[in-house]
């Protein structure tokens, strides 16, 4: 039977109910123990009855959860959820601890493969690794510290209901949220500075965008700043995050800095992918070629999709009692965002692998890609050949640097060009016909 106008919280009682079937155990001595917060004058009569009727209710536990955690100190919902787990011991229990361990093992599995072949991708082209390299690579760890958080959390409970968690992991496991909180405001702004630094590299040529992506960049820096201090001392004193019995426990409104963020997240990515199309359309492409890049820019942006679906989980987490359940959404989300960013910042720099890979094969086709149609000619002078016909004579013409740019991202060409130096130097002409590897 279902009580919702007050608290029938008869079952979450003391931690003492160490055999709450025992002969001896009676509904009067079981009564005897409620917090007087949780009494609602409900008439039960029997253990068994309150135990069919709470325990397979799973609508009418989360009611009960709310108005325990309205009425009780944090001592006391403790009390209440370790009488609540004696009680259900024998009933099945809901899980999404393997939905929650699977999301985490799967997305790092992905995150760190592409990031180790963008690696060796690097090697083949540049023999170096760049900046952008180094801060997906720091993403990536940061990742891989989020997922062992939620896979230590799932042999806590989290994946469980609240009230079916046991009271001692209740602190752990905050504490666990409370990391994991500013491991994935790190990871996040880093997987985006990689991308605005991919950006600043192939568009170096043209300055207004150089300085537009180190702006850019260092608003980031401000943002991350900014929220890590807000989420650290969302409670003072710090410890009163997760000792919500400190009388002296103040914090602020949580919920808010969630959503402030999200949006921040959302507005960031939409940004970060409408900045490299006015430098796209200036390009001298065929429209197919135009649209190629552009997919492949706003592929590091795929984020600004996730961030819109974990603010969507932010606003229902705000308002349930059931932190442990509903906040799988959210920390699934939040991964699927960390990782997608880092994937999507990666994929262009894996071109170069493709290639060299599809060059160990024997050729079927001879239909170029939309890359292979363009080969770039470089030179000291920025000017290349109109015609390589002897017969003909010999014109100059100047040549946008930009073009050469984003083409020696994506394709391969001889390692000399680029080990020594920025990726703009250029010391050696290159015919239209891809030359042979001859190392740094």
């Amino acid at each position: 039977m279902r009580r919702t106008n007050h608290c029938i919280f008869l079952l979450f009682l003391s931690p003492c109910l160490t055999s709450v079937w025992g002969a001896e155990t009676t509904l009067n001595s079981l009564v005897s123990q409620i917090p007087s917060c949780a009494h609602g004058g409900c008439k039960l009569d029997s253990v068994s009855t309150i135990a069919n009727c709470l325990c397979t209710d799973i609508e009418l536990q989360a009611d009960l959860s709310s108005c325990v955690r309205l009425k009780c100190s944090f001592e006391d919902q403790k009390r209440a959820a370790q009488v609540e787990t004696d009680l259900c011991v024998t009933f099945p229990k809901p899980s999404r601890r393997e939905e929650a361990r699977a999301v985490a093992i799967a997305l790092s599995i992905i995150a760190f493969t592409v990031v180790g072949l963008r690696c060796v991708s690097r090697y083949l082209v540049d023999h170096r690794l760049w900046w952008d390299d180094w801060m997906i690579m720091a993403a990536t760890i940061l990742l891989a510290a989020i997922t062992g958080i939620q896979i230590a959390g799932t042999s806590l409970g989290f994946g469980l209901h609240y009230w079916h968690v046991e009271p001692w992991a209740s602190t752990r496991l905050i504490q666990m949220f409370y990391i994991g909180e500013q491991l994935y405001i790190l990871a996040q702004i880093l997987a985006k500075v990689s991308l605005l630094l991919f950006f600043s590299r192939i568009f170096f040529s043209s300055r207004w965008f150089y300085l537009t992506t180190q702006l850019f960049i260092l608003f980031l820096i401000l943002h991350a700043a900014i929220f890590l201090f807000l989420v650290i001392f969302e409670c003072t004193p710090i410890t009163s995050t997760w000792d919500l019995d400190d009388p002296s426990r103040k914090c602020m409104n949580i919920a808010a800095i969630g959503y402030s963020g999200a949006v921040f997240s959302v507005i960031e990515d939409i940004a970060i992918l409408a900045l490299p199309i006015p430098e796209l359309l200036r390009l001298q492409l065929s429209t197919k070629k135009k649209i190629w890049l552009s997919l492949i820019f706003g592929l590091g942006s795929f984020g600004c999709v996730t961030s819109m679906v974990r603010l969507k989980y932010l606003v229902h987490l705000s308002v349930t009692s059931d932190v442990t359940w509903d906040n799988v959404d959210v920390i699934n989300w939040s991964l699927v965002e960390v990782s997608c960013a880092i994937l999507c910042a990666s994929l262009p720099a894996l071109r170069p692998l493709l290639r060299f890979l599809a060059r160990r094969k024997p050729k079927k086709t001879t239909d170029a890609t939309p890359f292979e149609e363009y080969q770039p000619t470089y030179r000291r002078d920025k000017f290349s050949k109109i015609s390589d016909d002897p017969s003909t004579e010999l014109s100059l013409s100047p040549v946008d640097t930009g073009l050469d740019d984003i083409a020696r991202e994506f394709q391969m060409w001889n390692r000399g060009s680029s080990s020594k130096g920025s990726i703009h130097s250029v010391t050696t002409d290159r015919s239209r016909t891809p030359t042979s590897k001859t190392g740094a």
